[in-house]
Order: structure tokens, then sequence, then C-alpha cells
């Protein structure tokens, strides 16, 4: 099973390039088999949607943020896509192939958005849950503990100013490392959207301290095992995802509460080396 499978829940397609060329329009005869995206189905959602994500989001909240909002994101991107050869692609793969055309900006923004929101919510469980040791074992590599690889992370999602994502991810190096992106964003290589200055950290991507790990974004969907990096968490810093529940100045105890519910087995299902294998499934199948 490939990398993107296990992101996507769905088959991975292969990418040979990334051109700007328009979608191809497909004949009547093969619009009328397409299969349209569809709101993905979460594990706990019986349970969510009666009751929210228990400590994190009320009923209301959940509705807002996963319920109406995925839809509306699943709607849109079926409306841009309709008629096209992107028809019956994962928005996962829409993502990658749309990242560097501007005038498929409308359909990167749906489509990218669409995986973001799942990766994040399929991640919530209802009670908390320890973090198995095939991942503790490679947290002192970046931090001192898993206390400190915390405080990190929420402090880099409560710094960001505005809406996007904050990811860990894990390097060719073998490191934990955190990532953000912004707006519908997206970490995966070469759909990597480079945003030189973090104006929050002072950071510059491309310095000689992170440089490695720019290019290691940029390369994941290339298939080359010897440079590359692979999201195993994200976390929603969009407005909309806690000011239902905790108020316009309520980020920080909004993101407090993401941490106590993010269901570590779950991340630790998107480890990328199967087997003991040394080394990562390719991200697409070559």
């Amino acid at each position: 099973m490939s990398i993107a499978s296990i992101f996507a829940r769905r088959t991975p397609r292969v990418l040979s390039s990334f051109t700007n060329v328009a979608p191809r329009v497909l004949p009547m005869q093969h619009q009328q088999r397409r299969a349209k995206h569809g709101v993905p189905a979460l594990t706990n959602i019986s349970n969510f949607a009666e009751n929210g994500v228990p400590g994190l989001f009320s009923r209301k909240a959940f509705n807002i943020a996963w319920t109406e909002y995925q839809g509306l994101l699943v709607d849109n991107l079926n409306r841009l896509v309709d008629g096209t050869d992107y028809m019956n692609k994962t928005a996962l793969d829409i993502t990658v192939m749309t990242s560097r055309q501007a005038d498929l900006a409308a359909t990167f923004n749906y489509a990218s958005q669409a995986h973001n929101n799942h990766f994040f919510f399929e991640t919530l469980a209802p009670a908390k849950v320890d973090i198995p040791d095939i991942l503790k074992n490679h947290i002192p590599n970046g931090w001192p503990s898993a206390e400190a690889m915390r405080t990190e992370l929420l402090t880099t999602a409560a710094s960001m100013f505005g809406n996007g994502w904050v990811w860990l991810v894990f390097d060719q190096n073998k490191n934990l490392r955190i990532l953000c992106t912004y707006n519908a964003g997206t970490p995966y290589g070469a759909a990597h959207r480079r945003q030189d200055t973090d104006m929050n950290t002072r950071k510059t991507l491309g310095d000689n301290n992170i440089s490695y790990m720019t290019d290691t974004l940029r390369s994941v969907t290339q298939g080359n095992n010897s440079n590359w990096a692979v999201p195993l968490l994200n976390i929603n810093c969009w407005e909309h995802a806690w000011l239902e529940d905790y108020g316009i100045g309520g980020k920080e105890r909004y993101l407090e509460a993401v941490w106590d519910r993010i269901d570590w087995n779950v991340v630790a299902s998107r480890w990328p080396f199967p087997d003991g294998n040394t080394a990562p499934r390719s991200f697409y199948n070559n």
C-alpha cells in the first residue's frame, strides 16, 4: 500500500508530470460514468455528529467545521472538475496536479482544503490516546521530550497569523519536524507552495539551517526515495474551527484541547516504513 492511499484512503494514481495544461474535457459518454467526490466517513462520525468531540468541539461546532464545511468543499470541487479528466482522481492527486497552474487556483484550493480538513478530522479521538513507541522513539531526534514537541507545535500554531495548517512531518533524515502552510496550502512535495518567510518565527525557508527541509518537501511526490518527507499530523488553524466554542480570543485554549484529542494511533498508521523496511514507500506508484 502506498503512502498516498493511507493519507487519502483511496488508491493513488500515477502522476507523470506537472504542466500548465488545462484539464481535458471528457466526451459525454465518459462524463456519465464519473465518480464524484463525497464527504469521507470518519471512524467516530455517529458519536461526533450527535455529541461533538468531547472536550474539543460542541455538536454545533463540529457540524460547522466538518459536516457543513467539508460538504461545501467537495461540492465546489465537484462543480469545478465536472466533465474533466480530474473528476475521477482523488483530492490529493488533484492538489498536486493543479498546484502550479494559476488558471486552476480555485480547483487547487478546494481539493487541497478538502484533503487537509479530512486529514485533521480523521485524527481526532473521543478520548486521550497515548503516543505509540514508533513515534515516541523518534522524538529525541528533534526535541528533548514529548512535552517539548507539544510546546513547539502548539506555540507555532498559536503564532500563525491568519488561516492555515501546522504539520508534523517525518523527513529523510528520520527526524520529526514542524511545517506551516497558509490558507489551503499543502506540504506535498512538488505541490508545496513555497513561502520564503514566516513572519511569526522570522525563519527564512531556504537558509542554511533548514534548506534541506524546503528541498525535502518539494520532492516528496516525485517518487525519489533519497529526498522525501511524510506528513503525519496537522492542526487546523482556521478561525471557523475555534470561534464557535472558544470565542475570538480562544485560539490557545482550542489548541490545547486539540492536543488532548489527537488519535496517535492514526498518526502512527501514516508511518512510512512498513514491516521494518529501511526505505520509505514511494508516495506514488511509479
